[in-house]
């Protein structure tokens, strides 16, 4: 028995109950946006408007664990190699694939440094790069370029239906406003936790903590400067040689050639192996008839000495920004060991969690690029669209030669030995910094030895043949 069709319409307490077409959205994205400007409901002062991304500049700019944790992730990002896979082996889609291979080789800017800009959404929110055509040699359309328009130039977005269309971009030169097309442009957004489209980026997540951090080193910074230990006090008896002046038995010239040895002393405190100095130990003597002596020295030098500070506090809460932030960045091993405290199995498990998040950044990097240059070029060139290669990065990781060659001799052992034109062996010596090895050479030799060891010697179209054979008909 047929199961009948049931059309059932949620109860919505009121309003437009129609059903709800497929093609069509009945929801709303979570912003609102007037006459192009995002509505903002960010509470920091110094995180309005464009003036976040003059924040953000200024924390990568200036804050050393910032700066080092992005040129860290940067430079992993810039080091993958980018392969093109084509759609299949048609004609059509090896020619395609062909085509964009070449094209991103073929521009003004490195690939490299473009992947690199492109990956900031992570730390801004969003990156917005504008591709530039060119006219090729062979009369096919390629890159030019691919150029960064600066986050804190975007001034407004054209919004459709909650979907960028377009920007609006205030020229630096001249204040001008410059409308782009999103078809013109590489844009891709951090829109894990929203929908905004500035994204938010990890920028955001430390902005805070880099005001605690600098005003604790600048409390930091002012203790030191005014912690008073340590500085030379220099004791003299200034009224008995006032005295001796009144006498006459001493000038006033020979008054400051006495006192010149601790005036020098106290100018020139910084330690050294030509500081130091003999004084008068002569103690004070009372004025009565007795006369009797005092502990306290009429000369004397000593530091001065002080109760113990904040300072190591400052430190410690100094030592716990850092590694939050380098926590929230993704970059916590690079400060292990700092404390002498860290091991390498730990090290090792940070970094391969960064090398992971690495490669999914240079994965979404790809589907970024497939959607927008990938799409441009196809079309600029009347390319069968259906059959769009797909950019596949390398993916990051350290390569441990020994465990490589580890692995390779436990797969031998169990029955799978690795033959003389394997590639792996050529890869291995260059991970070694040797120089590579001719595959084609060495097997020709062998077949030649092998042959002179005949009793039927062959030709050299046989020896070629079996030279091919080997290479398994390569």
């Amino acid at each position: 028995m047929a199961k009948k069709k049931v059309n059932k319409k949620l109860d919505t307490g009121g309003g437009d109950k129609g059903s709800k077409s497929l093609f069509d959205n009945k929801g709303s994205p979570g912003f609102a946006s007037y006459n192009g400007f995002i509505e903002e409901k960010e509470k920091h002062p110094s995180l309005i408007g464009a003036k976040k991304f003059i924040t953000y500049s200024d924390m990568l700019a200036n804050t050393s664990i910032v700066g080092a944790g992005v040129r860290y992730f940067l430079n992993l990002i810039s080091k993958a190699q980018w392969n093109v896979e084509p759609f299949d082996d048609s004609p059509e889609a090896l020619e395609y694939a062909e085509l964009l291979e070449s094209a991103i080789h073929d521009m003004e800017t490195p690939w490299y440094r473009i992947v690199r800009r492109s990956a900031m959404y992570r730390f801004y929110g969003f990156s917005i790069q504008e591709w530039i055509l060119k006219r090729r040699i062979d009369g096919r359309l390629g890159f030019k370029d691919i150029e960064p328009r600066p986050q804190h130039t975007i001034e407004r977005w054209d919004i459709e239906n909650g979907r960028v269309i377009g920007v609006v971009q205030r020229d630096a030169q001249d204040f001008s406003e410059v409308y782009l097309d999103i078809n013109w442009l590489v844009y891709i957004t951090d829109d894990s936790i929203t929908d905004v489209p500035e994204g938010i980026g990890l920028f955001r997540h430390i902005v805070e903590t880099v005001e605690k951090l600098k005003r604790y080193e600048q409390l930091e910074a002012f203790g030191f400067e005014t912690d008073l230990r340590g500085i030379p006090i220099v004791k003299a008896p200034l009224e008995d040689l006032a005295d001796l002046v009144s006498r006459g038995e001493i000038t006033p010239a020979e008054r400051n050639i006495i006192l010149q040895p601790l005036k020098n002393f106290v100018a020139n405190h910084i330690k050294s192996a030509k500081l130091g100095m003999m004084i008068d130990s002569s103690t004070y003597k009372s004025k009565d008839t007795a006369e009797s002596v005092s502990p306290t020295p009429k000369w004397d030098v000593e530091l001065l000495k002080g109760s113990s500070t904040s300072q190591d506090a400052i430190a410690v809460a100094i030592n716990r920004l850092n590694h939050e932030i380098a926590r929230l960045l993704g970059v916590e091993a690079l400060l292990l060991g700092a404390d002498g405290r860290g091991s390498e199995a730990l090290s090792r498990d940070k970094s391969q969690n960064f090398f992971l998040i690495v490669d999914s950044t240079l994965m979404e990097l790809a589907e970024s690029y497939k959607k927008s240059i990938v799409t441009v070029l196809g079309e600029q060139n009347g390319m069968d669209l259906q059959k769009k290669p797909s950019f596949k990065p390398e993916a990051i990781k350290f390569k441990d030669v020994e465990e490589i060659t580890t692995a390779l001799k436990d797969l031998a052992s169990a029955g799978a030995p690795i033959m003389a034109d394997d590639p792996i062996i050529n890869e291995i010596r260059d991970l070694l910094g040797t120089s590579r090895i001719d595959v084609v050479k060495i097997l020709q030799d062998l077949a030649v030895n092998t042959d002179h060891n005949s009793d039927h010697p062959k030709d050299d179209d046989e020896i070629a043949a079996e030279v091919d054979k080997l290479l398994g008909g390569k």
